[in-house]
């Protein structure tokens, strides 16, 4: 399983985030420390710091094909489970194998939530999920829980 964690918040908040959004956009982006051309600046939920990033996501809500919303066991926030398409999956291959080192922004409702270093290509397939770790109270968890199983129900058997 691939996981990307985001950092504890501080009780500064960077941007008034609407977590009850529908549907909820997930997007995954390269950042940069600094400002450079092209990239156009993000604020990190909670943090205080500012990363950049391109306008256009390297994936976005067209390569993901279920999310799912967990609570977490230790901690405040809760974890998004995140399964991508065929083409999502071979992109996210693609991407973090030429940019190990980089850093790549995880945005929720195009709010920076996560800013891991890519450490290792990764290849999650279509079968396993990436966990994404949103650092939210306990309020704007469960909202956020909500849109996201508005966005993506839950796929009942039959």
């Amino acid at each position: 399983m691939v996981a990307f964690w985001a950092c504890s918040p501080s009780s500064e908040k960077v941007k008034a985030a609407d977590w009850r959004q529908v549907p909820v956009s997930i997007e995954m982006s390269l950042a940069k420390g600094a400002p450079g051309a092209g990239l156009v600046p993000a604020p990190v939920y909670g943090q205080g710091t500012t990363v950049y990033v391109r306008s256009e996501p390297e994936l976005s809500n067209t390569h993901v094909a279920r999310v799912e919303a967990v609570q977490t066991r230790i901690g405040k926030g809760l974890i998004l489970q995140v399964w991508l398409t065929k083409a999502g999956a071979d992109r996210i291959a693609d991407l973090t194998a030429h940019h190990i080192g980089d850093s790549l922004a995880i945005l929720v409702n195009s709010v920076v939530v996560s800013v891991p270093i890519i450490q290792e290509a990764l290849d999650p397939g279509t079968k396993l999920p990436s966990d994404i770790g949103v650092p939210l109270g306990p309020e704007e968890s469960r909202q956020l829980a909500l849109a996201v199983a508005k966005t993506w129900p839950a796929v009942r058997a039959r």
